[in-house]
């Protein structure tokens, strides 16, 4: 086969010994992918993984049609099949062409054998793997605005817990469990692998064995929270009656009542509205100010610059009105 690009020193592939290296460079093969077509169906995945080496790709949630993240070159992807975690993967698309080395599994698995170090480090990345994606996919912060997720992700505390030992912390600090289990020390649910639970005030809880889980402080969420609050007052103050915000293109809408409003996102970003806010997205073009989209809406201008605002800091639309000199090239 051509050379490839060497993506053998990203992550833990750069823990392996220098022959191990060699070998599976010569295992590997290249594949090309041309714009929406499908490297991980979360279906039915390939016992492989992959390293992006050109190009970018979008982590999907194929269920719940949600983006989980955009993942561009290096980036391995893939190892949860080695750890059998196929029903918690989810689907990976090309955002753009895109050029992977697949690593066949047999192999892998072999090395994992071989080498504790090799292992150990990408048990933990593809911990943190699936940390990320259950924040954004089944935990109860899910519907909050991506940039919020995004962030909360990032603050992931990973901790380990010997037999019995108790779980130090905060009153309704968030635990996801990733091996052992958590268990009321007056009795009740355990908490299993892959769960998320929330510290009850006044309950303690223990581990059962040995056990591994990431923390979320309360502290941290709150803090997140604070602080798109106070982007979104910054926005409010900077928006008026003569006001023409212009929406991304290529935006979804999807009407949920569980959601309490209508979701509204692109590839990268979401935030969840009202309905009655949500008709005035066919408005929201460019031209249109805010004093019209009062009149078209019948909305009072309050929730129509709140609207604005949670829309504009989801990254979901630009206020054209504050560039009337801008012209792209």
């Amino acid at each position: 086969m051509s050379k490839l690009p060497d993506p053998f020193t990203f992550g833990p592939l750069a823990l392996l010994e220098t022959s191990s290296r060699q070998r599976l460079r010569k295992l590997a093969t290249k594949r090309q992918l041309a714009l929406g077509e499908m490297l991980i169906d979360e279906r039915h995945p390939a016992d492989e993984a992959y390293v992006i080496v050109d190009g970018t790709m979008r982590v999907v949630g194929t269920v719940e049609l949600r983006t989980l993240a955009i993942v561009s070159a290096p980036s391995l992807v893939g190892e949860l099949v080695f750890f059998d975690e196929q029903e918690k993967a989810a689907s990976i698309v090309a955002d753009t062409p895109s050029t992977v080395v697949v690593l066949p599994g047999k192999e892998l698995r072999r090395l994992m054998d071989e080498q504790p170090v090799f292992a150990v480090a990408m048990r933990e990345r593809t911990d943190m793997w699936l940390a990320d994606v259950f924040l954004k996919r089944q935990s109860p912060l899910r519907d909050l605005p991506s940039d919020i997720v995004a962030s909360l992700a990032s603050q992931l505390r990973p901790r380990m817990l010997a037999k019995d030992q108790l779980v130090e912390g905060s009153d309704e600090d968030w635990y996801l469990v990733r091996r052992g289990a958590l268990e009321p020390v007056d009795g009740g649910d355990r908490t299993e692998p892959g769960d998320f639970i929330q510290r009850q005030r006044g309950v303690g809880y223990a581990a059962l064995g040995e056990t591994w889980l990431y923390e979320l402080r309360l502290q941290d969420v709150a803090r997140e929270i604070v602080r798109y609050q106070s982007r979104l007052r910054e926005i409010t103050d900077t928006l008026d009656d003569e006001t023409r915000a212009k929406l991304s293109p290529n935006l979804t809408i999807v009407h949920d009542s569980r959601l309490g409003g209508a979701l509204v996102r692109d590839r990268h970003n979401r935030a969840v509205v009202s309905e009655r806010v949500a008709t005035l997205i066919p408005a929201i073009d460019g031209r249109t100010e805010v004093t019209r989209l009062t009149e078209l809406t019948g909305l009072a201008r309050g929730p129509v610059i709140e609207a604005l605002a949670v829309l504009i800091a989801s990254g979901l639309a630009n206020d054209e009105s504050r560039w009337p000199d801008f012209r792209p090239d």
